[in-house]
């Protein structure tokens, strides 16, 4: 299968947590045979603020690290339908310009034969009600929501047809333990940090 990830970066991690579980997302899914492509716009503040303070090493870092990722900058002339024409499932973060947002949902709409995902990765349905809900998602297929309780938020506001709970989670490929350190003691973490929480 082909996915298509609209997302803020996968490139960049700068103030970005999202990355890292994007990154492993897609990773798990090459792993898997399938094809996974990331496309992120040009002018991304992560992306820029990556540049400004480590120059384009970080971006050869990143394809060192990451060589089975495949991200695609977009920019105003991008043909998004073509792209779009050509994958299964389409995940659309919610940072994603709202206007493309719902050009995308108006592709599917139009009889685009793909799987389309709203994907919320944030809390902005609870502290940015009038954005979120300002959002075209009528014609998605589902919403994937990073918790319970804002899962719970997009069913009370009707924002979506199907809602799911898909907790963000560490890419075990990259984060996993060292044997060689002794553990004192463990920690499972489910949940996201940020925001000065």
């Amino acid at each position: 299968m082909r996915f298509l990830f609209y997302t803020h970066s996968v490139v960049s991690d700068w103030n970005h947590g999202n990355a890292h579980f994007l990154r492993g997302i897609m990773r798990e899914l090459v792993a898997r045979r399938h094809q996974a492509v990331a496309l992120e716009p040009s002018d991304s503040w992560s992306r820029s603020n990556l540049l400004a303070e480590k120059g384009s090493f970080a971006i050869e870092r990143f394809r060192k690290d990451f060589p089975e990722l495949m991200p695609v900058t977009y920019d105003a002339g991008f043909d998004h339908e073509a792209w779009i024409a050509e994958a299964d499932v389409v995940i659309v973060h919610e940072w994603t310009d709202p206007e493309l947002v719902a050009r995308i949902g108006r592709a599917r709409a139009a009889g685009g034969n793909f799987i389309l995902l709203f994907h919320d990765t944030h809390h902005r349905a609870v502290s940015a009600t009038e954005a979120i809900s300002a959002l075209r998602l009528e014609h998605y297929d589902g919403v994937l929501a990073f918790g319970e309780a804002l899962r719970e938020s997009y069913l009370r506001a009707g924002w979506g047809k199907r809602v799911f709970t898909w907790h963000e989670a560490a890419d075990d490929r990259l984060f996993k333990p060292h044997p060689e350190i002794h553990p004192t003691s463990d920690l499972v973490w489910i949940g996201n940090w940020g925001d000065d929480e």
